[in-house]
């Protein structure tokens, strides 16, 4: 929601509301359930999103399930250690390829596809315009550092000369002089740079006082860039479980009350946000057909009243809990031995 690594949540909460009253309103969808949601500022900071979301997961009430991060740093910390919760959990915007290994992340999936997918298009292309050359410079994380493992081995295969491979921990001065494209005279006829897809709509004018270059200079630096990304919108114009085609979702998010036109250079996961709550919604749906089909229901039994806390009580509904054969399951068992012969 806030910080200056990706701040892109802010325009996930209006396709959150939206998702929840056509779920909440759909027929035969969740029926005699009401769908809600609390939202964690994670700030793309993998100690903050640790330390409020399991904070938020050991506090009243408890939550079906974990939605998000959009961030992979953070979906990273959280997913290796969610299924312990008992909770599934979901992502629309992860891209980090590590995310993949099902026996490290067992609960997770997501509908943003990893990062590495992307590697044959750049590699295409660099063929298509007989670019034999690059240079590659990323971030000491994990999940960068995988897709770029990738997509080296992918380059020597096309027989694409790295010209140079940079890792910086967390200030690139030693590298790029802070990424200072233009005073370099890295722009122009000779240099193309290609980014990920899911930077900002104009990452390069967000303000960044140590830099000092001007709009102009910046605009000059990016000019005739690649950003390589997955399609984040049906480009098919067809109905899903919601009755509503991709160009129908975008005109309502955009002319939604709550719509905040100064985020929406991170609108292109709006779409995502919207079909992961219906995604949460029909794998819940699926849970309790399930349970109905083995003869299953749930049954009101009692109320917890915290609210009396430190002296907290059940409240118990008369006649609504029924053991079977009328024998309370015991804690444990003695098994004693009798001597027949004494006897």
């Amino acid at each position: 929601m806030t910080g200056t690594t990706w701040p892109g949540g802010s325009s996930c909460l209006v396709p959150v509301q939206m998702a929840l009253e056509d779920v909440n309103a759909y027929p035969g969808l969740l029926y005699g359930y009401n769908l809600t949601y609390e939202y964690i500022d994670s700030m793309c900071t993998r100690g903050i999103c640790v330390y409020e979301t399991f904070k938020a997961l050991n506090e009243y009430p408890s939550y079906m399930m974990l939605l998000g991060d959009a961030c992979s740093p953070c979906t990273e910390s959280t997913a290796e250690a969610s299924y312990y919760y008992n909770i599934t959990q979901l992502s629309y915007g992860a891209t980090s390829p590590i995310l993949s290994d099902r026996a490290r992340f067992k609960r997770l999936f997501r509908l943003s596809a990893p990062d590495q997918s992307m590697n044959p298009t750049r590699v295409s292309l660099l063929r298509a315009f007989n670019w034999k050359r690059v240079a590659i410079i990323h971030e000491a994380l994990e999940f960068f550092s995988v897709s770029i493992n990738e997509l080296v081995g992918a380059l020597k295969e096309a027989d694409i000369e790295i010209i140079s491979q940079e890792v910086f921990i967390q200030d690139p001065v030693a590298r790029l002089w802070n990424m200072k494209a233009y005073k370099l005279g890295m722009y122009g006829l000779k240099i193309v740079w290609i980014f990920p897809g899911w930077y900002a709509e104009n990452f390069w004018q967000t303000q960044q006082n140590d830099i000092g270059c001007t709009s102009e200079q910046m605009n000059a630096a990016v000019e005739g860039s690649f950003l390589t990304s997955a399609i984040f919108y049906n480009p098919i114009e067809e109905r899903g479980i919601a009755n509503i085609t991709s160009s129908e979702f975008q005109k309502r998010f955009t002319s939604h009350p709550s719509y905040n036109q100064a985020t929406s250079g991170y609108d292109i996961v709006s779409g995502q946000c919207y079909d992961h709550i219906w995604l949460g919604a029909m794998a819940l749906n699926c849970t309790v057909s399930a349970l109905e089909s083995m003869g299953g229901k749930r049954v009101l039994v009692a109320y917890f009243r915290q609210d009396l806390a430190p002296d907290s009580y059940f409240e118990w509904i008369k006649g609504a809990l029924v053991w079977k054969g009328s024998l309370i399951i015991r804690a444990y068992k003695q098994k004693r031995i009798k001597d027949r012969k004494k006897a």
